[in-house]
């Protein structure tokens, strides 16, 4: 009986001691901010598990299936993520709010800044240091890669040529489908290449708007895609906006003053394959008036040439032979400084772009001045003002499209394999006349005659001025600009 008595004193204590254990697999506490209130919605989980609950309303949370040991994280949006080691007892977590998270503002519709977690549309950041990372002279082309749903169709016709911006897709089928861009609440006109710029096109791309922009000058570039998001801006950002954000005067060590300097060569990146099996002719018999690479299959035969010389038969590559290295200089000097309240932002980029085309190049100056200052009682009142210059010099800009006499990059690709370009390079004869292979009406023009003697040149200045603005958050004296 005695022995009975025991076994049942002990089997009572194991399950006692079992009870015990199992209610401390259950963990209360509460998650609250710096100001004691509670974080409604934070996360609570069990590290490396998917063990885990939120916080209800007033603050509190129950976790089951917790030992004692266990890692707890504890995150929110907004508030710096906490991880600690339960010990069984009650757990009470202050979360500290999360400054990084909390400066994610962009700027939206007419300047008007905000959070990007309190909007309800597809918006993306992208900042000026990132759009410089490839040094690239045409701000279009800086954005290629870096906000997604966005396409950059980028032209090959030489320094100046236009980009084509979408967003998320053609929304229609005659317009440009061009997003809007608007430059510190000013909207800018993004013309586009040129205007028959179609298959065809007997006219030079004379660029696009947005080209005209310092890369050097831009703190900021906020795309707006979908409709809700450009709904301030009218009928005009059907196909969405892009909003950039120049640089003001900033606080800097020293002077302020920073000088750069960027030298990037461009080469060919692909080509369509071409054959170079046969030579000039057509139906395999050598013709060297005829426009056609479809003649005796080339093994190094002696053939009379267009000038009525004798040559062994060979093919040649007159993409190479006729494009240059492109050498694009840019040099820029800015001065940023701010003094109490006032800060003044300066700057001069001049940029140097010497084609790969022969003859083609680009000369573009930027100068830009903004001034903001914070004056009055309590420094209540706000200026802003901006003033940029943008000249540009264009010499010889090329012509695409279906141009037989204008196009260079359709004579290298069409004319005989066999044929060398290089030939033609003096362009005109004794007598001052342009000369080339075969029929001129049928094969077209020289195009060392079009780089040299068929020349094209334009300039463009344009202004860009801010209207000059005085804030003040007086009820009777909200807004002025003029």
């Amino acid at each position: 009986m005695k022995h009975f008595l025991v076994r049942v004193l002990m089997t009572l204590a194991l399950l006692g001691s079992g009870v015990t254990a199992f209610a401390q697999t259950t963990v209360k506490g509460t998650v609250k901010d710096a100001s004691g209130e509670g974080i409604i919605g934070a996360s609570v989980i069990v590290q490396g598990t998917q063990n885990g609950t939120i916080v209800n309303a007033d603050g509190t949370f129950a976790l089951a299936n917790v030992k004692a040991g266990d890692i707890l994280e504890i995150s929110c949006i907004g508030y710096a993520t906490q991880a600690i080691t339960w010990n069984g007892g009650n757990v009470n977590v202050v979360l500290d709010e999360d400054s990084e998270l909390l400066e994610g503002t962009v700027v939206t519709a007419l300047g008007i800044t905000r959070e990007k977690k309190t909007l309800g549309y597809a918006i993306q950041d992208v900042k000026g240091s990132a759009l410089l990372e490839a040094r690239e002279a045409n701000l279009a082309n800086a954005l290629t890669g870096k906000v997604a749903g966005v396409s950059i169709v980028r032209s090959s016709n030489g320094p100046g040529a236009s980009s084509r911006i979408v967003l998320r897709g053609n929304n229609s089928l005659t317009s440009l489908n061009q997003p809007l861009i608007v430059i510190d609440g000013v909207p800018m006109d993004n013309f586009t290449g040129a205007a028959n710029n179609d298959f065809w096109n007997p006219s030079a791309d004379m660029g696009s708007g947005l080209q005209d922009i310092n890369p050097e000058d831009v703190e900021s570039m906020t795309v707006l895609k979908g409709a809700s998001a450009a709904a301030l801006y009218g009928s005009r950002a059907g196909n969405g906006v892009i909003l950039i954000t120049t640089k003001k005067g900033a606080q800097n060590p020293g002077l302020g003053i920073t000088v750069t300097g960027t030298v990037a060569l461009t080469n060919e990146f692909t080509r369509p394959g071409m054959q170079n099996r046969f030579g000039q002719g057509s139906l395999g018999v050598f013709d060297n008036t005829d426009s056609q690479s479809w003649g005796p299959e080339i093994t190094g035969q002696s053939v009379t040439k267009w000038d009525g010389t004798t040559a062994p038969l060979e093919a040649f590559d007159n993409v190479k032979g006729f494009f240059n290295t492109g050498v694009t200089e840019t040099e820029n000097i800015t001065f940023s400084q701010k003094y109490g309240q006032t800060g003044i932002y300066s700057s001069w980029t001049r940029t140097n772009d010497v084609s790969q085309v022969p003859g083609a190049t680009l000369k573009r100056n930027n100068f830009m001045l903004r001034g903001t200052s914070n004056f009055g009682k309590d420094e209540r009142w706000h200026f802003d003002g901006k003033i940029q210059f943008i000249r540009i010099q264009a010499n010889n800009r090329p012509i695409s499209g279906s141009n037989v006499n204008a196009n260079y990059m359709l004579k290298m690709y069409t004319m005989p394999i066999s044929v060398d370009i290089r030939d033609f390079k003096d362009a005109v004869d004794a007598n001052g006349e342009m000369f080339f292979f075969g029929n001129k009406d049928r094969m077209g023009s020289n195009p060392w005659w079009y780089a040299k003697y068929s020349t094209n040149q334009d300039v463009r200045n344009r202004f860009f001025v801010r209207r000059f603005s005085v804030k003040c958050p007086h009820a009777s004296a909200r807004f002025y600009q003029f």
